[in-house]
C-alpha cells in the first residue's frame, strides 16, 4: 500500500492488519506482487488499485453492504448518542461548582423523590457499609463525600438509557442491562480489595463499560435488513462499542478513566501502568461475570492478562480471587439487585 507521502507499508494475508478495511482516501494506492483477493472490497477502492494490478475482487453481496453503510454511520458520528439524564446533568454541575454545599447537592437529588429513596436504600445497604442508618440525603452526602455521590447518583439512573421501543432489540438491551449490573457489582467487590481504587467509581466503572453499544443498538432500528442478520450487527458491536463509547461518555463529559474503560474494557492484553486502574478492575470483573457461559469459551484464562498481576497489590491468584468473590457473594448480588430495580 503507498500512502499519501509515498511510503510503502507491506501488508500480508497472516498479519492481524488484514483483518481490516484497506484504506480509500485521497492519494491511497495498491501493487499486488501477485494475484490476491479481497473480501468486503469497499465502493470505490477498485479505482486506487494500478492498472496492472492483478487482483481478483470478491466485491461484497447485499450482507456486505448492509455492513458497511451501518459501518460508515457510525464511524462518522451521524448515530444518535444518548443524552444524559437531565437530573444527573444537575447534580454533576452542583458537585463541579464550589460555591455548593452538601445540602445544595441533597437539595437536587430530592426534586426526584424516587431516585431519593433509591440512594438512600443503597447507602444504608450493607453492601454499603450501612452499619449506622442514615434517614436524610445531607448525611448521605456528607459520609461518602460528592465523587461518591456522583458516581452513585448516576448508576441509579443509568438504568434508563438501557431501554428500547423496539421489540427486535429488547431481549439483547435486557441482556446487557443485566451485564452491566453484574459487571459493576463484582468491580465494586474487586476494588473494595485493591487499595487507591474507590467501590463506587468502580461500580460506576462497571455499568458504563459498554454504554457504546446503546447508540449501535438504537441506529440499528433504521437499518431493518441488520436486524435480520444478527451477525453482521454482532460485528459492528464488536469493531465500534469503544469508540463510540468513549464518544457517549466525553459528549456527558465524563472523561478521563471512564471513557477509557469504554476504549479498552476488552483490550485484555493492554499494559498501562504499573498502579492498578478501573479498566484492570472491569476487565477482571468482565472474565469472572463470564464464568459458566458460552462465550467464556473464546476469552483468555483470568490469571492470563496483566490486570490480574495488579490488582490487590498483585497478590491474587487464580483460587484467592475467586474466594474473594465467593465471600462476596451475598454483597454482590444485594448490589445487582439495587441497580437493577425500578
Amino acid at each position: 500500500i503507498s500512502d499519501a507521502d509515498g511510503i510503502q507499508h507491506p501488508l500480508d494475508a497472516a498479519m492481524p492488519a488484514a483483518r481490516f478495511p484497506l484504506p480509500t482516501g485521497e492519494g491511497y494506492d495498491y501493487r499486488f506482487k501477485s494475484a490476491a483477493s479481497l473480501a468486503r472490497l469497499q465502493p470505490d477502492a477498485r479505482k486506487h488499485c494500478y492498472e496492472d494490478t492483478l487482483i481478483q475482487c470478491e466485491e461484497g453481496g447485499v450482507e456486505d453492504q448492509i455492513y458497511y453503510d451501518f459501518y460508515r454511520t457510525l464511524q462518522e458520528g451521524r448515530c444518535e448518542l444518548p443524552s444524559m439524564p437531565d437530573l444527573a446533568a444537575r447534580i454533576g454541575l452542583a458537585i463541579d461548582d464550589p460555591n455548593t454545599g452538601n445540602e445544595d447537592i441533597a437539595r437536587i437529588i430530592q426534586s426526584d423523590p424516587a431516585l431519593t429513596a433509591r440512594i438512600l436504600s443503597v447507602v444504608n445497604s450493607a453492601a454499603f457499609g450501612g452499619m449506622m442508618q442514615i434517614t436524610d440525603l445531607n448525611q448521605a452526602v456528607a459520609r461518602l463525600g460528592r465523587q461518591q455521590i456522583r458516581s452513585l447518583v448516576f448508576s441509579c439512573i443509568v438504568k434508563g438509557l438501557f431501554r428500547t421501543d423496539s421489540k427486535a432489540l429488547q431481549s439483547r438491551m435486557h441482556a446487557l442491562w443485566d451485564h452491566s449490573c453484574h459487571v459493576a457489582a463484582v468491580s465494586q467487590a474487586l476494588a473494595r480489595h485493591t487499595p487507591g481504587l474507590s467501590p463506587e467509581r468502580a461500580m460506576l466503572a462497571g455499568l458504563v463499560h459498554d454504554i457504546g453499544i446503546i447508540p449501535i443498538l438504537g441506529e440499528a432500528r433504521n437499518h431493518p435488513q441488520l436486524l435480520s442478520k444478527l451477525e453482521l450487527l454482532d460485528q459492528a458491536i464488536a469493531n465500534l462499542r469503544g469508540e463510540v463509547g468513549a464518544l457517549t461518555l466525553r459528549q456527558w463529559k465524563l472523561e478521563g478513566d471512564l471513557s477509557e474503560i469504554a476504549l479498552h474494557a476488552e483490550d485484555w492484553f493492554r499494559c498501562s501502568t504499573a498502579l492498578p486502574t478501573y479498566v484492570d478492575v472491569v476487565q477482571l470483573a468482565q472474565l469472572h461475570a463470564y464464568i459458566g457461559m458460552p462465550r467464556m469459551q473464546e476469552l483468555p484464562r483470568i490469571d492470563e492478562i496483566p490486570a490480574f498481576q495488579k490488582l490487590m497489590l498483585g497478590g491474587l491468584s487464580p483460587r484467592r480471587s475467586l474466594a474473594i468473590l465467593d465471600e462476596a457473594e451475598k454483597e454482590i448480588q444485594e448490589v445487582r439487585t439495587l441497580l437493577q430495580g425500578d
